[in-house]
């Protein structure tokens, strides 16, 4: 118990005074000060707790009322579903405060915004639209985890549309995917036929979710500070479902998605035996690589890496059919192989500028509201890394993606 103003100096309130100025200086999340280690008190989440896929305290106050600015009433209410994991409690109400009648009106308000508006914008293709819309909701509704996933991505959808509301949708954007990620995360490590297809479908919200996420100037996207983004895992994760239960996937609610994903397959293997020399812009790529690079002991690994790479042009300066989208483009980041991603984190040239090469392809994702800026954010990045020489093999991906270094 703290004394009172009028209480005569002791050693018991020096103590206490000492204890006061000790408490300014710990003003990290709880979390990181139950680990014991040191907080670096970024908001909304901090780093430490996005790192170990865990619930920040900062998340946490914010949901609940603590520092959004943003009116709402404090019911709370549990969800839980027979697949997801033990269930949570979360934030009740509106953002304009009005009432709730024990509804959780900010999530509702989420779903709502996900089927009527953001579930149009990741696919072109109508009857992909129709399965992100109708299909994977569906989906949500057996498994939390995926439902989390859905509204985490609708939040960051509102946040990017509302921008005066923005960091209160951020907040439960993040508040949201990181509570999913932990159930998806252990459920990952025990895959079913039963629950193969809500693990598949958290994952590719996934992948929206981090392309939408707010970044950081030297965000490199695939690579961290202990190698292999973070999200980078779960999506490869992946294809060890897809290997072994791609018949339950194709009978089940995501089997349109399969369906389709099988003719792109096709198409584009047809395509890349039709493309003549003239036309592969990563002809010279292979040969700068093959006959300059010094480093020996890695180059097949580059060449490797621009072989599969050629899956992601295959639809480049020809017309790609309906619904040319991610998975035609992001093939390449689910085949490239750690052996590489690990040469990127070490930032190394050649790596670099094969890298530069796979932001010309994303360039045309770039109307989408989850993809507007990557290209341009990453090439520079990328620019910043490289020596003189090297900028020099980069020249092509430069004038295709049309940015300009700072003089």
């Amino acid at each position: 118990m703290e004394p009172s103003p009028s209480s005569t100096p002791s050693s018991a309130a020096l103590k206490m005074s000492a204890r006061k100025t000790h408490r300014k200086t710990r003003t990290g999340c709880r979390t990181c000060k139950q680990r014991k280690i040191k907080c670096d008190e970024q908001r909304p989440s901090c780093n430490n707790c996005i790192k170990h896929s865990v619930q920040c305290d900062f998340l946490a106050s914010q949901a609940f009322g603590g520092g959004n600015g943003l009116p709402h009433n404090s019911v709370q209410s549990s969800h839980a579903s027979p697949h997801g994991g033990s269930a949570s409690n979360f934030v009740v109400g509106s953002p304009d405060g009005g009432p709730s009648s024990g509804l959780n009106l900010l999530d509702l308000e989420l779903l709502h915004n996900y089927v009527t508006s953001t579930a149009f914008t990741i696919h072109t293709d109508p009857a992909m639209k129709i399965a992100w819309r109708v299909n994977v909701p569906q989906v949500g509704f057996s498994y939390d985890f995926v439902m989390r996933g859905i509204l985490a991505l609708s939040a960051l959808h509102m946040a990017h549309y509302k921008p005066d509301k923005r960091e209160f949708y951020i907040s439960q954007a993040m508040l949201q995917h990181q509570t999913g990620l932990r159930v998806a995360t252990e459920v990952l490590a025990s895959v079913t036929k039963e629950n193969c297809t809500g693990v598949y479908a958290f994952s590719a919200l996934t992948i929206f979710f981090t392309l939408a996420s707010p970044r950081k100037a030297e965000d490199l996207l695939l690579v961290g500070e202990n190698g292999m983004a973070d999200w980078l895992f779960l999506v490869k994760g992946t294809s060890f479902i897809v290997n072994n239960y791609e018949g339950f996937l194709r009978e089940g609610l995501l089997g349109p998605m399969f369906i389709s994903g099988s003719r792109q397959s096709a198409l584009r293997t047809q395509y890349i035996a039709e493309k003549s020399p003239q036309d592969d812009p990563l002809i010279e790529l292979s040969g700068l690589v093959a006959q300059n690079s010094t480093d020996e002991a890695n180059k097949h690994v580059y060449l490797a890496a621009i072989e599969t790479l050629r899956k992601s042009y295959a639809f480049y300066n020809r017309p790609g059919p309906s619904g040319y989208e991610t998975g035609d483009i992001f093939i390449w980041i689910f085949e490239v192989t750690e052996e590489f991603l690990q040469l990127l984190r070490g930032h190394t040239q050649e790596s670099l500028t094969i890298f530069a090469y796979f932001c010309v392809v994303l360039k045309r994702l770039d109307s989408h509201w989850w993809m507007q800026g990557w290209s341009t954010h990453l090439v520079s990045q990328i620019w910043n890394l490289l020596d003189e020489e090297h900028r020099l093999w980069i020249r092509w991906p430069l004038e295709e993606i049309g940015w300009l270094p700072m003089q």
